[in-house]
């Protein structure tokens, strides 16, 4: 096996390829794994060292071949400009700007009412059908879910954006 790449330990292509390494003995050396991979070994060296963003044609090799999936769906929230907008929507800029307690504490409160919520959606839902009478009930319902989930992913978001995290949770964050 070929040496830890101590610089790299945190890069979550380099990660991918230790892993399949255990798999596949040809991807224990960026120099066979270059070879394998098409990319040239150099080019490879410095997206594992973070000096430059791979291609998305690299990212869909390295994937296929690593059998890493994560790793498309990491370029497209993370590099590719039309993905993080997608995977950001409106609360991108907010994100950038939230710290993790802010946004934790906004996650907080959105669950804070979830007894009630749920309460709501059995009564509504015991029945089998939605009357006229349950359906601002049911608004608030269905908001009151939509503000948890949107908590949940400015979460994973906020993760997502910050390298050391994001290497750490990378197949949790399916946002």
């Amino acid at each position: 096996m070929g040496r830890k790449a101590s610089k790299a330990t945190g890069n979550i292509y380099y990660i991918a390829r230790i892993r399949a390494a255990e798999k596949n003995g040809v991807f224990s050396s960026r120099e066979k794994a270059a070879l394998q991979l098409g990319i040239e070994r150099s080019r490879l060296a410095r997206i594992e060292l973070d000096k430059i963003e791979p291609y998305a044609e690299e990212v869909l090799i390295m994937a296929k071949e690593y059998n890493a999936p994560y790793l498309c769906k990491d370029y497209c929230n993370n590099i590719c400009p039309i993905g993080i907008d997608l995977a950001l929507g409106k609360n991108k800029k907010q994100i950038k700007h939230d710290s993790l307690e802010r946004l934790s504490l906004r996650f907080l409160n959105s669950v804070q009412s979830i007894d009630d919520i749920s309460r709501k959606l059995v009564n509504i839902s015991m029945d089998g059908q939605v009357t006229e009478e349950e359906y601002e009930n049911f608004h608030k319902v269905l908001r009151a879910m939509n503000e948890v989930s949107e908590n949940i992913k400015s979460i994973k978001a906020f993760i997502n954006s910050h390298e050391g995290l994001r290497s750490r949770f990378d197949a949790d964050l399916h946002i």
